[in-house]
């Protein structure tokens, strides 16, 4: 919740920082557009310099500029959206009213516009957002489409063509831009993960041995007085099973923070599932849990590493019978996709996972359970990663996951 306040606090000073710019750049464009063709380029033409007669005149720019009090009262009142739509129809709806006093009635022939109307259209995808772009672009088409028909001026199609044109071209640089943007996110995400898989792994590296030889010693001492007083049995095992569990959380640490050092070699993946089938036999028919198994007859070998493969099982299988308090069937699946790839997957009918959850599965210490750590699945997504395969999860709430794993039959540069 913190978070998300944060990021709302962020993206509105990002927003106000944008208008800021809009009418910095709406303003300027605006009267430097018309001092600049009513006057300047006037006076060097040597034709008569002013504002067009009939029209609105300097208060066209008296209106538009009484739009900035009214601007800073409604960012105030923290409706900063909206405000670049008030200007947009504002100055469309002014515009409108010009044209028609100064054309309607008369013979001039039509020939009208501001650079603003420009802006507009390559301002607002590159510095606000796709919404806007295409409002501002309907609006001035519209506008001019409006002004046509009421005057009969075929050179309206000109001004629509032109913003057509221009509206190609802003989109297409929007999309390369967009396109970039999300590349360059999703490289800085990879490195951050990077970054954190390295930490881990210096972590595990310095402090493995240092905790492993008295752990070993505390599971010795532990078990010796288990037999001197086995009237405590139950303590003594619970004691063991921590033991047990800090070193079972050592190998996964170590595991992410090492550098590849898979065993490849020709396995049968059949194998492979009934030996964990076997080993998790025992604590699935404790927690009421059926393991099924669904293997085809004609899978290849596949070169892997068989014990790294048997612990993404295990920690799979484990996941799943803990997502199913009152117990269920979990469905072990292995099949050949295509003639180079073997889709292993592993169902439960457990409580399912939620969808903001499932886009951080595998990341550092991301969990679930309220006393897990993440590693474990963490792990699968390093050795799956290794074999050159992908992990791929499927659930919804109340009904179950469905965790894929795709894997090649042969490893490259092996």
């Amino acid at each position: 919740m913190a978070n998300l306040k944060l990021n709302n606090i962020q993206l509105k000073k990002e927003e106000i920082k944008t208008l800021k710019l809009f009418l910095s750049l709406f303003y300027f464009l605006l009267i430097a557009y018309d001092v600049f063709y009513y006057y300047v380029f006037r006076y060097y033409e040597g034709t008569e310099m002013g504002l067009p007669d009939g029209g609105l005149g300097f208060w066209f720019h008296v209106f538009l500029i009484l739009f900035l009090p009214a601007s800073i009262y409604i960012a105030k009142k923290g409706k900063v959206y909206i405000i670049k739509y008030i200007y947009l129809i504002g100055y469309i709806f002014l515009d409108i009213v010009n044209n028609l006093l100064i054309y309607l009635g008369s013979d001039l022939v039509f020939n009208s516009g501001n650079a603003v109307e420009i802006f507009f259209i390559l301002f607002s995808p590159i510095f606000i957002n796709k919404r806007f772009f295409w409002f501002s672009l309907t609006g001035m088409i519209l506008k001019y489409v409006l002004l046509g028909i009421i005057l009969s001026a075929v050179q309206v199609l000109i001004p629509i063509v032109l913003y057509v044109v221009l509206s190609a071209v802003a989109y297409i640089f929007l999309s390369r831009f967009n396109s970039n943007l999300e590349t360059r996110l999703r490289m800085n995400d990879e490195l951050r993960h990077t970054e954190k898989l390295a930490a881990v792994g210096r972590f595990a590296t310095s402090i493995s041995h240092e905790v492993r030889n008295p752990l070993a010693s505390l599971k010795g001492f532990t078990q010796l007085q288990h037999e001197k007083h086995p009237e405590d049995s139950e303590y003594y095992t619970i004691m063991i099973n921590e033991i047990e569990r800090i070193s079972s959380l050592l190998d996964d640490l170590l595991v992410i923070g090492k550098p590849k050092g898979m065993n490849f070699e020709s396995l049968d993946i059949q194998e492979i599932i009934e030996y964990v089938a076997k080993v998790m036999e025992n604590d699935a028919r404790n927690l009421n849990v059926s393991i099924n198994l669904k293997i085809e007859d004609t899978l290849s070998l596949i070169e892997c590493d068989g014990k790294h493969l048997k612990q993404v099982l295990i920690n799979l299988v484990k996941n799943g019978m803990e997502a199913m308090p009152e117990g269920g069937e979990i469905t072990i699946k292995a099949e050949m996709e295509g003639s180079d790839r073997i889709l292993l997957s592993v169902r439960d009918e457990g409580l399912g996972i939620a969808e903001k959850d499932l886009e951080m599965l595998g990341t550092a210490f991301h969990t679930t359970k309220s006393d897990g750590t993440g590693l474990g699945l963490m792990v699968s997504f390093k050795i799956i990663e290794e074999h050159h395969g992908a992990i791929h999860y499927e659930s919804v709430e109340g009904d179950g996951t469905t965790v894929s794993i795709q894997l090649p039959v042969t490893q490259p540069n092996l």
